[in-house]
């Protein structure tokens, strides 16, 4: 009988290294050695170490006149190397364009990333209000945001239970229940909705794709409230992106809406045995 191998174990180094790096991926500006150790728990001289050699490799880079650091060029190679294999992305984009100038608005390709969606695809229609300034790298909220809600609506109960019990645990503003109803109805109708709840003066629709590889997208279409109304966003934006969808996802062979969010049919009872 073959012995049972175990996994190999985790490099911690590694595991800390990467911890660094995603301070400075989620921090709005430069940090130091003391904002590092606070951040991750790590000691003072292994931060230290760590950012040495982070900026060895060309990960991070030191501020002029200042005892901080900030992302250098080399993560770039690494986030142009993600982005570049993500042949949906390119699929995408047509669509992502003909959906934002059609509709006055903003259009986005979305991917988890942890509990949030990240944004992977941008497309502004010419006439749009750059409100927020969101684009390609933005986080949304898995939660709060109609990005995350398609994306938590399109993916398979176990996953979707796991996934938003993580992200509310992460220290979202959305309540469990609020969370669950706002699913509920997105499966049902096959597209998700945040009206002021990511940000309290924008709202959007998306609906979820899934490529033939099993992976869940999110498309969406929004912009501020005070041009995209909530009569604009039925009229107009949900027939927009649900047909912008249905074409992206017959181009790469995949299915969305409410093909793919509809709740599996209730288990049929069993009749009892009649007596004989």
């Amino acid at each position: 009988m073959r012995r049972r191998t175990k996994p190999p174990a985790n490099v911690t180094a590694l595991e800390r290294g990467f911890a660094v790096l995603d301070c400075f991926a989620r921090a709005p500006g430069p940090l130091g050695n003391g904002d590092i150790a606070e951040a991750t728990g790590i000691p003072r001289p292994t931060a230290y170490r760590l950012i040495s050699t982070l900026v060895a490799l060309g990960q991070l880079r030191p501020c002029p006149d200042s005892d901080k650091y900030e992302l250098a060029a080399g993560v770039v190679r690494l986030a142009q190397s993600f982005l570049g294999a993500l042949d949906a992305r390119r699929l995408a984009r047509p669509h992502l364009v003909a959906l934002a100038e059609a509709c006055g608005a903003s259009a986005f390709l979305g991917l988890r990333d942890g509990t949030d969606i990240l944004v992977v695809e941008a497309a502004r229609a010419r006439s749009a209000v750059a409100f927020l300034g969101a684009d390609v790298g933005t986080r949304m909220s898995l939660a709060s945001s109609a990005l995350g809600r398609a994306w938590l609506s399109g993916v398979d109960p176990l996953t979707c239970a796991t996934v938003g019990a993580d992200t509310l645990a992460a220290g979202s503003t959305v309540t469990a229940s609020r969370l669950d109803a706002a699913l509920r109805k997105a499966r049902r109708l096959g597209y998700a909705a945040s009206q002021g709840e990511w940000h309290a003066q924008i709202n959007a629709v998306a609906t979820p794709v899934r490529a033939p590889s099993g992976e869940v997208f999110a498309i969406n279409c929004g912009g501020p409230s005070f041009l995209i109304t909530p009569d604009k966003l039925h009229d107009l934006v949900i027939p927009r992106l649900l047909r912008a969808a249905a074409d992206f996802a017959d181009e790469i062979g995949g299915i969305c809406g409410t093909a793919l969010t509809a709740a599996p049919p209730a288990p049929r009872k069993r009749m009892a045995a009649s007596s004989a």
